[in-house]
């Protein structure tokens, strides 16, 4: 039984996406309107549909990904275009606001999220 255990504990364990909320609204966390993004899925909190994330693209000098998306909500597959994802500190002209920030782009807009606590 030992033996079993340590192997599960080697085996890789499938990333969970991380919470956010939009900007300044952390009430958002645990509720209806929180969004999910890690580098296999982006799901925008609400009534927006799941994306998974496929063909990552570094952008050079930059920490950002560029994706390929496809909307899988209720057995759907269709494509959603291309998603960028960019994190980094939040900066003003006065200096930084926000330790870290995830920006996601979309043909749909721009959504600037925070970590949930």
């Amino acid at each position: 039984m030992r033996g079993l255990l340590a192997t599960l504990a080697l085996l890789p364990a499938p990333a969970l996406a991380e919470a956010y909320h939009d900007y300044g609204k952390p009430e958002q966390c645990g509720a209806y309107e929180e969004a999910a993004y890690d580098r296999e899925g982006w799901f925008p909190g609400g009534e927006g549909g799941a994306i998974t994330l496929t063909d990552p693209q570094s952008v050079r000098g930059l920490n950002a990904l560029l994706f390929e998306g496809t909307i899988t909500e209720e057995g759907f597959s269709d494509p959603a275009g291309r998603v960028l994802a960019a994190r980094g500190p939040l900066l003003t002209a006065t200096g930084p606001v926000a330790d870290e920030v995830v920006v996601i782009v979309t043909d749909d807009g721009i959504r600037l999220l925070q970590r949930c606590p």
